[in-house]
Parts: C-alpha cells; sequence; structure tokens
C-alpha cells in the first residue's frame, strides 16, 4: 500500500485573539493551516471572523473574481453577473447568514479592512455557480445594457466541481468506526491554497461544528458537528438547475448546527428547496453510543438538483435497479449498492436524478448517450472514482489485490482480508483524487478531508506549492491530523 503521508497538528505560535475568538496557526511535517474559532450569536462570531481574518477573506473575495475574468469578461461584468446571481439566492438565505456577513464586514472595518458585505455575497454566488453549460447560462445574470456591451464574446468559464466521497463502517472498519471522505476536485493552482482555513464554530443556538475550507466562504464545503455528523459533496450537472434557492454551501452549514443525527440529516435535505445538481453525503458516527449494544454508525447519499431530491442508504435496492438504455433499446445494469457502505462520484443512481443528469453523459442532455461509463466508454467519474472506490472496499473485504486503472498503479497488496482503518481510508482518498493526469484541464484535487465521525478525528490536505514553484495535488501534499475534542476545547 502507498505510503499517504499525515502527521498530527499543533499549535505551532501564540493566537491571535478578539474576545473569545482566536487565530492560531497549526503545523505539522506535512505543512500548516490556521484555525479560527468563533463563537456567540451571528453578529458576534461575525465580527470576530471579519477581524480576525478580514484580509484573507478580501483576498479570496479578489481571488474569485480573477477566475472569471480571467474567461475574457471585464471586472464590472463579473461583478454585476455575480451581484444578479445572489439576488435569486438571497430571499431563500437563512436569516442568521445574513447577520453574521454583516458582523463580518464591521469586524473587517475595526481591523482596518475595506471589505463590504457585496464582497462575501460574491463569494457565495461564485462558489454556487456551477450551473451547468454556464457559458450559455451566464447571460441569464445580464441586464441589456451588459449584453450590448459584450456582443460576441464567448467566456470560457472555469470548470465544475468533479469530487469524490464514501462512508465505510460496522464490520468493514476498525472497531465498527465511521470513516469517511470529502476530495474537492477542482480548478487547481489559482493560489486559493493561501487562504485556505478551519474554522471551528460554536453557536449560542445550535452544535458546535468546524469546516475545512477557505476564508470567506462562510458556508460550508466540507465539515463535522459534535454530534458526529461528517458532510460531503459531489458537483453533478444537471439540465434541471436554477439559483433561486438556498445556496448550496449555507444549506450544509445550516445541516451541520441544526442537525444532530442521519435522520435529522435525511428530513433537512429532503425538505430543502436546493438548486444545482449536487450529490451529498451524511456520515453518522453515532459517538454517543460508541462501546453500547445500541451503537449504530449509518450513513446516506442525496441527489439532487432543483427539481428533486433522492436519498439512498446501504445495499439500497434502489441504486440496485439503476440502469442505463443503450443503443440496442437493452437496460445496462450499472448500480454497485454495499453493504456498511456508501459512496458517490458525480453520477446519479436514481431514476428521476439520472434522466435529468448532464453529468457522466447523463440522459439530461439530449446531445448525450446515457452512458454512465462514458460515451462509447471512454471513461467518466464513474469509471474512474466510483467503481475504484466500490473495489477498493471489496478489496480490503477479501484480500485481493487492487490495481488503479487510471494510472496502472497497484494501491493494494493481495494478502489476508482487512479492516478499514485511516490509513485505508487516507488510501482509497489518495487513490481517486484526480491527480497529474487531469492537469491539461486545470483540474485536480485541492483539499481532501477524511473524517472519523465516532471519535472526533479528521484528516485534511490542501494542494500545496513549494519554494521552486512547483505544485503538488492535496493528497500528495499530505494531511495533517486534528481532533475536534480539542479544538472545542
Amino acid at each position: 500500500m502507498p505510503k499517504i503521508l499525515h502527521s498530527r497538528a499543533v499549535p505551532a505560535a501564540a493566537p491571535a485573539t478578539y474576545g473569545p475568538a482566536s487565530l492560531t496557526l497549526y503545523r505539522g511535517d506535512c505543512g500548516e493551516i490556521p484555525v479560527l474559532r468563533v463563537s456567540g450569536s451571528p453578529r458576534e462570531m461575525g465580527r470576530q471572523y471579519g477581524f480576525l481574518v478580514g484580509t484573507q477573506v478580501r483576498e479570496m473575495a479578489e481571488r474569485l473574481v480573477g477566475i472569471f475574468t480571467e474567461a475574457g469578461l471585464p471586472e464590472f461584468v463579473v461583478l454585476r453577473i455575480l451581484d444578479n446571481a445572489w439576488e435569486k439566492m438571497r430571499p431563500h438565505t437563512p436569516a442568521r447568514y445574513l447577520e453574521e456577513i454583516a458582523g463580518i464586514a464591521e469586524g473587517a472595518a475595526e481591523a482596518g479592512v475595506e471589505l463590504a458585505e457585496g464582497d462575501l455575497f460574491r463569494i457565495i454566488a461564485a462558489t454556487n455557480f456551477d450551473l451547468y453549460k454556464r457559458e450559455e447560462r451566464v447571460f441569464e445574470f445580464m441586464d441589456e445594457e451588459l449584453l450590448e456591451m459584450i456582443q460576441n464574446q464567448n467566456p470560457e468559464l472555469p470548470p465544475g466541481m468533479s469530487c469524490t466521497m464514501f462512508a465505510v463502517w460496522g464490520s468493514r472498519t476498525v472497531d465498527g468506526k465511521m470513516l469517511s471522505l470529502r476530495n474537492l476536485d477542482w480548478l487547481s493552482q489559482t493560489g486559493m491554497h493561501e487562504g485556505r482555513l478551519i474554522t471551528v464554530c460554536r453557536p449560542d443556538n445550535g452544535a458546535a461544528f468546524v469546516t475545512m475550507g477557505y476564508a470567506g466562504v462562510t458556508g460550508c464545503l466540507a465539515g463535522m458537528n459534535e454530534k458526529g455528523l461528517s458532510l460531503s459533496e459531489v458537483g453533478a450537472f444537471s439540465a434541471r438547475e436554477e439559483l433561486d434557492g438556498t445556496p448550496w454551501t449555507l444549506m450544509a452549514r445550516q445541516l451541520l448546527e441544526d442537525c444532530a443525527c442521519l435522520e435529522d440529516a435525511v428530513r433537512f435535505i429532503e425538505s430543502a428547496r436546493h438548486t444545482i445538481g449536487y450529490n451529498y453525503l451524511i456520515a453518522d458516527g453515532d459517538p454517543a453510543r460508541f462501546g453500547t449494544a445500541e451503537y449504530a454508525p449509518r450513513a446516506a447519499a442525496f441527489e439532487t438538483n432543483f427539481e428533486c431530491c433522492e436519498t439512498f442508504f446501504e445495499n439500497d435496492p434502489k441504486e440496485a435497479a439503476a440502469v442505463w438504455t443503450d443503443a440496442s433499446g437493452a437496460a445496462r445494469p450499472y448500480g454497485l449498492p454495499m453493504t456498511e457502505a456508501v459512496m458517490r462520484a458525480d453520477t446519479a443512481f436514481g431514476a428521476r436524478t439520472r434522466a435529468l443528469q448532464a453529468a457522466d453523459d447523463g440522459p439530461g442532455d439530449p446531445e448525450n448517450t446515457g452512458n454512465p461509463l462514458g460515451r462509447d466508454n471512454s471513461g467518466s467519474t464513474y469509471t474512474t472514482c466510483h467503481k475504484p472506490m466500490h473495489d477498493m472496499i471489496k478489496a480490503y473485504e477479501t484480500g485481493a489485490e487492487y490495481v488503479f486503472p487510471v494510472r496502472n498503479t497497484k494501491v493494494i497488496e493481495a494478502g489476508a482480508a482487512r479492516k478499514i482503518g485511516p490509513e485505508e481510508a487516507l488510501n482509497i482518498a489518495a487513490t481517486v483524487a484526480h491527480n497529474t493526469e487531469m492537469l491539461h484541464e486545470n483540474d485536480w484535487d485541492v483539499m481532501s478531508v477524511v473524517y472519523s465521525p465516532t471519535d472526533g478525528r479528521f484528516w485534511v490536505g490542501f494542494e500545496s506549492r513549494d519554494n521552486a514553484g512547483d505544485w503538488k495535488n492535496a493528497p500528495d501534499s499530505g494531511y495533517l491530523q486534528f481532533d475536534m475534542k480539542e479544538l472545542l476545547g
């Protein structure tokens, strides 16, 4: 098995403080990550956030706008597009987050940083602008004046997120503990890693939680709460997408604040007003009952778009029934359900969701063939991510060797069957993460998180750049290990 770099993170310097909040640099053998702790009411948490990392937020806002201007759009056009996109989402945004954003602007001003609420709104809009065919749909967010100004322009907007996630537990894992993954494969080498941040939140009303992401992304790209829920997500283009719903990053954060168990999360996601094509995975490590006869870790995957939401549990019969129809009219099964495991890349398995899906040659686009293995079996996230996760979990169960087909590298040696622990979970994470084979699309794994929700540990890595200017994706950069109990202090 390849050796995955990881080390425990420890405080490297005295923290900067503002009232009860602190910003501490944590360091390990694989690098360093700032950790921000905030607490209180939404306004109070916002002020603490803005005062301590307002400069980094400002830089992130400029960086995200820059990604769009590099597509060929003037900056003032980008700002108007993001503002118009935000106005569609604003009515569906929980008031607590609007209050917090106002506090961030106030805290930044107190620290002498020029940062407006609009900068935060644009960050939300940019991170939620993963619309299918957005090069065409971007014009929906322009008024007549802008349309006249940019006639004959064809912007090449950055690619959407294409990520991976899994959860395993019970008889498959060491001590039966839950282990889960969130890989973020996205636009690489932008400098976003300079704004990497772990945020620990103790809201007055709601569960304490931690998010892994970037300064200014006030929602959740990845996270875990004190109740033992971990959250992962994957962008999955759909033909049924609109922005007049709750921004997915804020919906994800609200789940961590408001849900105490998987059943809460199922109700929350199934009743949410979704926007774009996204798959989610919620793992419940059930820490309160670990070591008792009632201990019951469990997980679920959710396939969503603006029109529908379908929920899948372990060994789900809906996934077993998933088929696609080839050119001859034959039904081809492609579901890979497992006991005590749930996983997703882009590919949907629900009949309704897949019918609307454009990702992975989905039939939602009439130009596609509907083949989840890619047109003419040319490859897809199903073949490069989903099935490899399934096959690696199976290899650990049986003791078989596993060769990752994308790179033709042996990543599991043949031998005795073994339980999956953190080392094995990190191996799966690093294997399916986009690496140098995707650099021609400027796309690889920029953040990777392995969670152990049962005992509150997590391992997180970000893409990195060394002093010689050479880049590494997140797993190759190494993972820092944190303990949520210690972070909550």
